[in-house]
């Protein structure tokens, strides 16, 4: 690569080195694709490409066709397989290389992306892991194609903690112009029976945001597949699947399980009338099922609307004559607004800070249902920048260090006059001085709506 450019070695093997061709394939493949959606934010795609399972990725890659006008930017990321001859390596790796090059030409880094990540104890510039991976270089075509000149973020994950991935992938997250592109597949073995049951196991427990590292492990991305399940559940996203098969492998012998999943990003936190009363109604009544003794066991999603389907975190605070009863709520979004309410409106008439409620009070109670955004990683270098990322009465905040964690919602700045004494405050919760760095926690910060 002595270049700087990083050569294709998927061409005439997972995809056409023939450009004509290779036009030719990818457009087969999104002719014969269809989708309802847009706009996507992530995608997970097989880590074979679009050529190779067009019934798989295509539906997924469609959706580009809407975004050439708005993606600037493709971060693509998957977990460093070596192959033969190949070693591991310890990290994160970015490449050096300037362009990837493929047969529709050449793809150019996103060097002021790689230049804010070189800083990153945990990453490392590293053209080696880059030059035998195909699972990246099968996806370019198909962006250069729908895309257009988009600059791309290419990094392999080694031996390192999915926190590290998921602060990584934090770092380049950006707002509409960054896709994120993950590829990986659901498993692989001679027998086709046992992938696709394996994989059907694995897929689901992805839709249901609860895979962990090790029920990923039969995939070939498990950190990076981890990582992107805590971000999405975190910034309330979830992950839809599109499309799925299980097929002989395209790069030798064996059954492979391929999907394609998809995650759409919303701050958009309004509700219609008719949910809302919908909402309050679902959660009164489980105030008067555990007050009186009877035991709440969730939700039934077939007869919810689809706005309280979304997954949404939420706060539900009970007050009787303007003091408060009890008040419960997360701020990470890990389940259906409507479970999510109903959860936390059953634990608040427990709060273990205050006495429980009592039956009398039932019909004196007032509730506040607080709909808690996305939140939104930040990254101040000082505390005064720090201070100045917040407005206030508007955001609250969450922070996260080595030991601890701590959260304020927006309600609290009533009891603060600056945003230093704001933060400042949840800072010394998580046992953070001004003494120490700033840069020593992860600091979030998000927005809540009430009903």
């Amino acid at each position: 690569m002595s270049s700087g450019v990083r050569e294709p070695v998927a061409a005439g093997l997972l995809y056409a080195a023939d450009p004509q061709q290779l036009r030719v394939e990818i457009d087969a493949a999104i002719n014969n694709a269809d989708t309802e959606f847009a706009g996507p934010k992530l995608l997970i795609l097989p880590d074979c490409g679009m050529v190779a399972t067009p019934n798989v990725a295509g539906s997924a890659m469609l959706m580009l066709e809407s975004e050439r006008d708005h993606v600037e930017r493709v971060v693509l990321i998957a977990d460093h397989v070596p192959g033969l001859g190949e070693r591991s390596f310890a990290g994160i790796a970015v490449p050096r290389a300037i362009a990837f090059r493929t047969p529709l030409g050449d793809l150019l880094v996103d060097r002021e992306g790689v230049e804010s990540l070189s800083h990153h104890a945990n990453v490392v510039l590293n053209d080696r892991p880059f030059l035998q991976n195909e699972s990246l270089e099968v996806h370019l075509p198909p962006v250069q194609r729908l895309l257009g000149n988009v600059r791309v973020l290419p990094i392999l994950v080694g031996e390192t903690s999915t926190a590290e991935v998921v602060d990584v992938l934090e770092r380049v997250w950006g707002g509409r112009e960054t896709l994120l592109i993950v590829s990986t597949h659901f498993g692989e073995d001679e027998d086709a029976e046992t992938v696709a049951d394996r994989g059907e196991r694995i897929r689901s427990l992805i839709g249901r945001s609860e895979a962990d590292l090790e029920s990923l492990a039969a995939t070939s991305s498990p950190q990076t597949l981890s990582a992107v399940s805590a971000i999405t559940a975190r910034r309330s996203m979830g992950l839809n699947e599109l499309a799925s098969d299980t097929m002989d492998s395209p790069r030798g012998s064996g059954s492979v399980d391929y999907a394609a999943f998809g995650a759409w990003e919303s701050s958009d936190l309004t509700l219609a009338d008719p949910d809302v009363r919908h909402l309050r109604a679902l959660a009164l009544a489980t105030i008067h099922l555990t007050v009186l003794g009877g035991k709440v066991e969730g939700t039934d999603a077939g007869r919810l609307p689809p706005a309280l389907v979304a997954r949404r975190a939420s706060v539900v605070t009970l007050r009787r004559d303007g003091q408060t009863r009890g008040s419960a709520g997360t701020i990470e979004a890990d389940r259906a607004l409507a479970a999510s309410v109903v959860r936390n409106a059953s634990a608040a008439c427990a709060d273990p800070r205050l006495p429980s409620i009592q039956p009398s009070e039932l019909d004196t109670l007032d509730m506040a249902i607080s709909i808690v955004s996305p939140i939104e990683r930040i990254f101040p270098t000082t505390w005064d920048e720090l201070g100045r990322s917040f407005s206030v009465g508007r955001h609250g905040v969450l922070i996260t260090t080595a030991n601890a964690r701590a959260a304020q919602l927006p309600a609290m700045w009533a009891r603060f006059n600056t945003p230093e004494q704001f933060v400042g405050a949840v800072a010394q919760k998580a046992g953070l001085t001004a003494a120490d760095k700033v840069t020593d926690a992860a600091w979030y910060r998000f927005e809540t709506i009430d009903y």
